[in-house]
């Protein structure tokens, strides 16, 4: 954050000190204002890595806890991958912190039949899903060859290549959650039609876990659109681009999901590396 300082208008030939600080009443204003808004920012914050750190401190060591580590092991044993094993690995949680509870919670006593993990990376979440459920897990990723075949043999997961903005999802539904962390900032069309389509191939009552940059802590892409609802219309032939296309504030996720016909359960921050992160957990009325 840039540091606020006064502006210091250039004196008037003539001018005595009284008037010139009468000048500078202005510029008083709206610096002092500027420090107010940067120390409330700070201060929520602060507070939002207070109550982060007092939830890990209380969380106990559940059944999806073990199953979040054992899956991270496996995936680091059988990933021959140095980027998963270097700042990947590491960093990961950190965007996505909430959701192995909230999926623990949502699965308890529950059969569990067939989970979607949408950007699937290197499979922690899947084999997370896999692990905690003994569900079917399916993987839609651009980037497939990701999660290694050991992985997939061990774990039951059905892989398939392909923008979901642009496709159809392709295995039957229904599906009982749809994981999809750290995509939908990543959508080059408006996201409301995609999300529709997530929404349909879930069953009534099914999941959405989602995370995403939180836009209030991350800011804007820059020479992006001044609103989500200023993106194309989804188009099956159009080249796309694998960066942030847009950030998304908590206000717009939660009109995004109201509109393609979720209810938010929950939402939390989790911390992130460079801001925090959005978690959602939003459910298909049943």
């Amino acid at each position: 954050m840039t540091r606020s300082t006064l502006p210091k208008p250039a004196p008037e030939a003539g001018e005595s000190w009284r008037a010139r600080l009468l000048r500078q009443v202005p510029y008083l204003g709206k610096y002092v204002h500027a420090r107010r808004e940067r120390h409330q920012t700070m201060g929520w914050q602060i507070e939002t890595l207070r109550r982060l750190m007092v939830t890990v401190a209380e969380s106990p060591v559940t059944a999806a806890g073990e199953s979040l580590e054992q899956a991270r092991r496996e995936v680091t044993a059988l990933t021959d991958s140095d980027e998963y094993r270097g700042l990947y690995r590491s960093e990961e949680m950190l965007y996505w912190l909430h959701i192995p509870g909230w999926m623990g919670e949502w699965a308890k006593g529950k059969q569990v039949r067939r989970i979607l993990d949408i950007g699937a990376g290197y499979g922690t979440l899947s084999v997370f899903a896999s692990l905690l459920t003994g569900a079917e897990v399916f993987c839609l990723d651009t980037e497939p060859h990701r999660i290694s075949e050991a992985l997939r043999a061990k774990h039951r997961l059905t892989v398939a290549g392909g923008n979901v903005e642009q496709i159809s999802i392709p295995w039957p539904r229904p599906m009982d959650a749809v994981v999809m962390t750290e995509v939908i900032e990543h959508f080059n069309f408006h996201p409301v039609p995609t999300m529709r389509k997530i929404a349909e191939v879930l069953a009534p009552g099914g999941r959405l876990f989602l995370s995403t940059p939180d836009a209030a802590s991350w800011g804007r892409v820059a020479e992006s659109y001044a609103s989500y609802r200023d993106m194309p219309l989804p188009d099956p032939v159009a080249p796309t681009r694998d960066i942030h296309i847009y950030q998304f504030t908590e206000d717009e996720i939660r009109t995004v999901l109201a509109d393609s016909g979720f209810v938010v359960r929950r939402l939390e921050r989790a911390p992130g590396r460079w801001g925090f992160h959005l978690d959602v957990e939003a459910e298909v009325p049943g």
